[in-house]
Protein backbone atom coordinates (compact mmCIF):
# COMPACT_ATOMS: atom_id res chain seq x y z
CA UNK A 1 0.00 0.00 0.00
CA UNK A 2 1.00 3.65 -0.72
CA UNK A 3 2.52 5.27 2.43
CA UNK A 4 -0.68 7.03 4.76
CA UNK A 5 -2.33 4.18 3.69
CA UNK A 6 -1.70 2.05 6.54
CA UNK A 7 -5.09 1.36 8.23
CA UNK A 8 -6.45 0.35 4.79
CA UNK A 9 -4.15 -3.02 5.61
CA UNK A 10 -6.77 -3.66 8.22
CA UNK A 11 -10.24 -5.16 8.73
CA UNK A 12 -12.88 -1.90 8.09
CA UNK A 13 -14.45 -2.35 11.29
CA UNK A 14 -10.89 -2.10 13.24
CA UNK A 15 -9.45 0.89 11.67
CA UNK A 16 -9.52 4.36 13.20
CA UNK A 17 -6.94 6.29 15.29
CA UNK A 18 -5.50 5.67 18.25
CA UNK A 19 -8.27 6.72 20.39
CA UNK A 20 -11.59 4.84 19.05
CA UNK A 21 -12.55 2.08 21.02
CA UNK A 22 -12.48 -0.89 19.44
CA UNK A 23 -10.09 0.15 16.67
CA UNK A 24 -6.62 -2.25 16.32
CA UNK A 25 -4.24 0.97 16.48
CA UNK A 26 -5.81 1.80 19.87
CA UNK A 27 -5.43 -2.28 21.10
CA UNK A 28 -2.03 -2.18 20.21
CA UNK A 29 -1.21 1.39 21.79
CA UNK A 30 -3.00 0.12 25.28
CA UNK A 31 -0.98 -2.82 25.67
CA UNK A 32 2.45 -1.23 24.53
CA UNK A 33 2.52 -3.57 21.57
CA UNK A 34 4.63 -3.36 18.19
CA UNK A 35 3.30 -3.31 14.70
CA UNK A 36 5.31 -6.22 12.56
CA UNK A 37 7.35 -3.78 10.30
CA UNK A 38 8.17 -4.49 6.48
CA UNK A 39 11.84 -3.05 5.59
CA UNK A 40 10.08 -0.47 3.40
CA UNK A 41 8.03 0.80 6.08
CA UNK A 42 8.55 3.92 8.10
CA UNK A 43 6.26 4.39 11.34
CA UNK A 44 8.62 2.58 13.71
CA UNK A 45 5.96 0.10 14.87
CA UNK A 46 3.36 2.79 15.44
CA UNK A 47 1.24 1.70 12.97
CA UNK A 48 0.19 -1.44 10.88
CA UNK A 49 2.69 -2.32 8.12
CA UNK A 50 1.73 -1.29 4.54
CA UNK A 51 2.55 -5.14 3.58
CA UNK A 52 -0.25 -6.82 2.51
CA UNK A 53 0.86 -10.25 3.18
CA UNK A 54 1.96 -9.15 6.88
CA UNK A 55 0.72 -12.69 8.45
CA UNK A 56 0.70 -10.22 11.93
CA UNK A 57 -2.70 -8.42 10.71
CA UNK A 58 -3.98 -11.47 8.79
CA UNK A 59 -4.04 -12.75 12.31
CA UNK A 60 -5.28 -9.76 13.51
CA UNK A 61 -8.10 -9.53 10.81
CA UNK A 62 -9.28 -13.13 11.77
CA UNK A 63 -9.30 -12.42 15.45
CA UNK A 64 -9.41 -8.80 16.71
CA UNK A 65 -13.11 -8.47 14.52
CA UNK A 66 -14.46 -11.68 16.32
CA UNK A 67 -13.98 -10.18 20.08
CA UNK A 68 -18.55 -9.06 20.26
CA UNK A 69 -19.59 -11.57 18.74
CA UNK A 70 -20.66 -13.71 20.76
CA UNK A 71 -19.69 -17.85 20.39
CA UNK A 72 -17.19 -16.63 17.57
CA UNK A 73 -14.13 -17.47 19.36
CA UNK A 74 -15.44 -20.11 21.12
CA UNK A 75 -16.17 -21.66 17.96
CA UNK A 76 -12.09 -21.16 16.88
CA UNK A 77 -11.07 -23.43 19.76
CA UNK A 78 -13.51 -25.93 19.17
CA UNK A 79 -12.60 -26.29 15.69
CA UNK A 80 -9.00 -27.25 17.60
CA UNK A 81 -10.51 -29.49 20.02
CA UNK A 82 -13.82 -30.81 20.76
CA UNK A 83 -13.76 -30.56 24.53
CA UNK A 84 -13.72 -26.63 24.53
CA UNK A 85 -16.64 -25.63 26.32
CA UNK A 86 -16.70 -22.02 26.69
CA UNK A 87 -13.82 -18.95 26.08
CA UNK A 88 -12.39 -17.69 29.01
CA UNK A 89 -11.85 -13.82 29.33
CA UNK A 90 -7.80 -12.69 29.85
CA UNK A 91 -7.04 -10.52 32.87
CA UNK A 92 -3.82 -9.04 31.96
CA UNK A 93 -1.22 -7.49 34.65
CA UNK A 94 -2.82 -3.58 34.32
CA UNK A 95 -6.49 -5.36 34.33
CA UNK A 96 -7.29 -4.92 30.87
CA UNK A 97 -9.98 -7.70 29.95
CA UNK A 98 -9.98 -9.29 26.90
CA UNK A 99 -10.76 -12.91 25.11
CA UNK A 100 -7.96 -12.71 22.85
CA UNK A 101 -4.52 -11.21 23.47
CA UNK A 102 -1.77 -10.39 20.61
CA UNK A 103 1.93 -10.57 20.80
CA UNK A 104 1.09 -12.71 24.20
CA UNK A 105 4.39 -12.15 26.54
CA UNK A 106 3.32 -14.15 29.52
CA UNK A 107 2.40 -12.47 33.01
CA UNK A 108 4.95 -10.17 34.56
CA UNK A 109 8.13 -11.99 33.07
CA UNK A 110 9.07 -13.10 29.97
CA UNK A 111 10.28 -15.84 28.81
CA UNK A 112 14.08 -14.77 28.60
CA UNK A 113 14.03 -13.06 32.21
CA UNK A 114 12.94 -9.52 31.55
CA UNK A 115 10.01 -7.66 33.31
CA UNK A 116 6.64 -7.72 31.47
CA UNK A 117 6.23 -4.03 31.65
CA UNK A 118 9.91 -2.75 30.58
CA UNK A 119 9.14 -4.89 27.48
CA UNK A 120 7.51 -4.33 24.11
CA UNK A 121 4.88 -6.77 23.09
CA UNK A 122 5.99 -8.61 19.63
CA UNK A 123 10.02 -7.22 20.09
CA UNK A 124 12.67 -8.88 21.25
CA UNK A 125 11.20 -11.25 23.22
CA UNK A 126 9.21 -14.72 22.46
CA UNK A 127 5.40 -13.25 21.92
CA UNK A 128 3.01 -15.24 20.60
CA UNK A 129 0.78 -13.95 17.38
CA UNK A 130 -2.60 -14.68 19.55
CA UNK A 131 -3.55 -15.83 23.10
CA UNK A 132 -6.97 -17.54 24.47
CA UNK A 133 -8.06 -19.45 26.97
CA UNK A 134 -10.61 -22.09 26.96
CA UNK A 135 -12.87 -23.80 30.01
CA UNK A 136 -12.78 -27.49 28.76
CA UNK A 137 -15.04 -28.64 31.96
CA UNK A 138 -11.69 -30.19 33.81
CA UNK A 139 -9.51 -26.79 33.83
CA UNK A 140 -8.62 -24.26 31.89
CA UNK A 141 -6.75 -24.20 28.51
CA UNK A 142 -4.13 -21.24 26.87
CA UNK A 143 -4.09 -21.54 23.34
CA UNK A 144 -0.82 -20.33 21.77
CA UNK A 145 -1.60 -19.58 17.96
CA UNK A 146 0.95 -18.67 15.44
CA UNK A 147 0.02 -17.33 12.82
CA UNK A 148 1.41 -17.97 9.26
CA UNK A 149 0.25 -16.36 5.71
CA UNK A 150 3.12 -16.67 3.06
CA UNK A 151 6.31 -17.62 5.16
CA UNK A 152 8.91 -19.62 2.93
CA UNK A 153 12.13 -20.00 5.43
CA UNK A 154 13.30 -23.05 2.63
CA UNK A 155 16.51 -20.69 1.83
CA UNK A 156 16.92 -19.97 5.77
CA UNK A 157 20.29 -21.42 6.99
CA UNK A 158 20.86 -22.09 10.91
CA UNK A 159 20.90 -19.36 12.99
CA UNK A 160 24.46 -18.42 14.11
CA UNK A 161 25.78 -21.98 14.35
CA UNK A 162 25.32 -23.58 18.08
CA UNK A 163 25.51 -19.78 19.52
CA UNK A 164 26.19 -19.64 22.91
CA UNK A 165 23.33 -16.84 23.87
CA UNK A 166 20.58 -19.29 22.57
CA UNK A 167 21.93 -22.32 24.16
CA UNK A 168 22.71 -20.63 27.63
CA UNK A 169 19.01 -18.80 27.52
CA UNK A 170 16.86 -22.02 26.86
CA UNK A 171 18.54 -24.89 27.68
CA UNK A 172 17.14 -24.93 31.61
CA UNK A 173 13.83 -24.87 30.68
CA UNK A 174 14.50 -27.31 27.36
CA UNK A 175 15.78 -29.92 30.52
CA UNK A 176 13.03 -29.53 32.75
CA UNK A 177 10.32 -29.18 29.95
CA UNK A 178 6.98 -31.05 30.84
CA UNK A 179 6.47 -31.90 27.04
CA UNK A 180 9.67 -32.07 25.15
CA UNK A 181 10.90 -35.87 25.57
CA UNK A 182 14.47 -34.96 25.34
CA UNK A 183 15.28 -37.36 22.25
CA UNK A 184 17.37 -34.63 20.40
CA UNK A 185 19.29 -31.78 21.91
CA UNK A 186 18.25 -28.13 22.10
CA UNK A 187 20.65 -27.00 19.52
CA UNK A 188 19.02 -29.24 17.42
CA UNK A 189 16.07 -26.39 16.85
CA UNK A 190 18.21 -23.56 16.02
CA UNK A 191 16.59 -23.35 12.46
CA UNK A 192 13.78 -21.46 11.23
CA UNK A 193 10.46 -22.27 11.86
CA UNK A 194 11.76 -24.84 14.56
CA UNK A 195 13.59 -22.41 16.88
CA UNK A 196 9.94 -20.13 17.24
CA UNK A 197 8.16 -23.58 18.10
CA UNK A 198 10.60 -24.61 20.46
CA UNK A 199 10.22 -21.62 22.08
CA UNK A 200 6.33 -20.74 22.40
CA UNK A 201 6.68 -24.80 23.96
CA UNK A 202 8.72 -23.48 26.37
CA UNK A 203 6.91 -20.41 27.17
CA UNK A 204 3.48 -22.85 26.90
CA UNK A 205 5.62 -24.86 29.88
CA UNK A 206 6.53 -22.61 32.10
CA UNK A 207 2.47 -20.89 32.27
CA UNK A 208 1.27 -24.41 33.47
CA UNK A 209 3.86 -24.54 35.54
CA UNK A 210 3.43 -21.49 37.19
CA UNK A 211 -0.75 -22.22 37.17
CA UNK A 212 -0.66 -18.26 35.48
CA UNK A 213 -3.88 -17.28 34.78
CA UNK A 214 -5.28 -20.77 36.46
CA UNK A 215 -4.51 -22.47 33.26
CA UNK A 216 -3.13 -26.14 33.88
CA UNK A 217 -2.53 -27.22 30.18
CA UNK A 218 -1.20 -25.17 27.49
CA UNK A 219 -1.54 -26.13 23.80
CA UNK A 220 0.78 -24.27 21.04
CA UNK A 221 -1.02 -24.29 17.40
CA UNK A 222 0.08 -23.12 14.06
CA UNK A 223 -2.02 -21.65 11.87
CA UNK A 224 -1.12 -22.24 8.33
CA UNK A 225 -2.80 -22.33 5.59
CA UNK A 226 -2.90 -25.81 3.19
CA UNK A 227 -1.55 -23.85 -0.08
CA UNK A 228 1.53 -22.45 2.06
CA UNK A 229 3.45 -25.52 1.08
CA UNK A 230 6.88 -24.10 1.46
CA UNK A 231 5.84 -23.53 4.93
CA UNK A 232 4.69 -27.04 5.79
CA UNK A 233 6.83 -29.20 4.08
CA UNK A 234 9.75 -26.90 5.40
CA UNK A 235 12.95 -29.48 5.15
CA UNK A 236 14.26 -30.34 8.78
CA UNK A 237 17.20 -29.89 10.31
CA UNK A 238 19.15 -33.34 10.68
CA UNK A 239 18.66 -34.09 13.83
CA UNK A 240 15.36 -33.53 14.08
CA UNK A 241 14.27 -35.10 10.88
CA UNK A 242 16.37 -38.22 11.90
CA UNK A 243 13.85 -38.16 14.96
CA UNK A 244 10.54 -37.87 13.60
CA UNK A 245 12.06 -40.84 10.79
CA UNK A 246 12.97 -43.01 13.45
CA UNK A 247 9.53 -41.92 15.43
CA UNK A 248 7.50 -42.42 12.18
CA UNK A 249 8.76 -45.60 10.33
CA UNK A 250 6.12 -45.72 7.73
CA UNK A 251 6.44 -41.71 7.13
CA UNK A 252 4.93 -40.59 3.77
CA UNK A 253 7.60 -39.50 1.40
CA UNK A 254 7.41 -35.47 2.41
CA UNK A 255 8.02 -35.31 6.18
CA UNK A 256 6.03 -32.00 7.12
CA UNK A 257 6.96 -29.55 9.47
CA UNK A 258 3.90 -30.94 11.96
CA UNK A 259 5.43 -34.55 11.58
CA UNK A 260 9.01 -33.25 13.05
CA UNK A 261 7.54 -31.51 16.02
CA UNK A 262 5.33 -34.30 17.08
CA UNK A 263 8.01 -36.66 17.40
CA UNK A 264 9.89 -34.64 19.90
CA UNK A 265 6.86 -34.43 22.40
CA UNK A 266 5.78 -36.88 24.85
CA UNK A 267 2.28 -36.30 24.16
CA UNK A 268 2.13 -34.48 21.04
CA UNK A 269 -1.78 -34.86 20.85
CA UNK A 270 -2.15 -32.61 23.72
CA UNK A 271 1.31 -30.03 23.44
CA UNK A 272 0.80 -28.97 19.87
CA UNK A 273 -1.19 -29.04 16.81
CA UNK A 274 -1.39 -27.22 13.14
CA UNK A 275 -4.68 -26.30 11.24
CA UNK A 276 -6.00 -24.29 8.32
CA UNK A 277 -7.23 -20.78 8.79
CA UNK A 278 -9.97 -22.72 6.31
CA UNK A 279 -11.11 -24.74 8.78
CA UNK A 280 -11.63 -22.11 11.55
CA UNK A 281 -13.23 -19.60 9.29
CA UNK A 282 -15.65 -22.80 8.35
CA UNK A 283 -16.07 -23.25 12.24
CA UNK A 284 -17.36 -19.59 12.81
CA UNK A 285 -19.59 -19.34 9.82
CA UNK A 286 -21.32 -22.35 10.95
CA UNK A 287 -21.68 -21.06 14.17
CA UNK A 288 -22.71 -18.00 13.57
CA UNK A 289 -24.29 -17.26 10.44
CA UNK A 290 -25.43 -14.03 9.31
CA UNK A 291 -23.80 -12.29 13.05
CA UNK A 292 -20.38 -13.05 10.84
CA UNK A 293 -21.62 -12.06 7.41
CA UNK A 294 -19.18 -8.70 7.08
CA UNK A 295 -16.48 -10.44 8.42
CA UNK A 296 -16.96 -13.67 6.22
CA UNK A 297 -17.27 -11.60 3.19
CA UNK A 298 -13.85 -10.09 4.21
CA UNK A 299 -11.56 -13.23 4.67
CA UNK A 300 -13.05 -14.50 1.43
CA UNK A 301 -12.24 -11.66 -0.72
CA UNK A 302 -9.25 -11.04 1.23
CA UNK A 303 -7.93 -14.11 1.81
CA UNK A 304 -9.40 -17.19 0.30
CA UNK A 305 -10.57 -18.81 3.56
Amino acid sequence: LAQGHEEQNLYPGLRGEDGKEGSAKMFFLERGIMWWQDNSDNTEGKSPTRNLASSQLACVNFLLPLREIPGALTAVLQAIDDDVNDVVDILDDEDRISKVEIEWIGLRQTLEGKSVKTRTRGAISTSVDAFMIADTGVGRRAYLLEWKYVEDYRKTERLNGRNETRHQRYVNFYRESSTFNGKVPLDAWFFKPFYQIMRLRLLADRMVKRRELDVCEAKVVVVVPKGNRAYREQIAPPKLAALAEQQYPKLRTVMTVTDVVRATLKQPDDAYASVCPSTLAAAVREKCGEAVSGWSEYQRERYGW
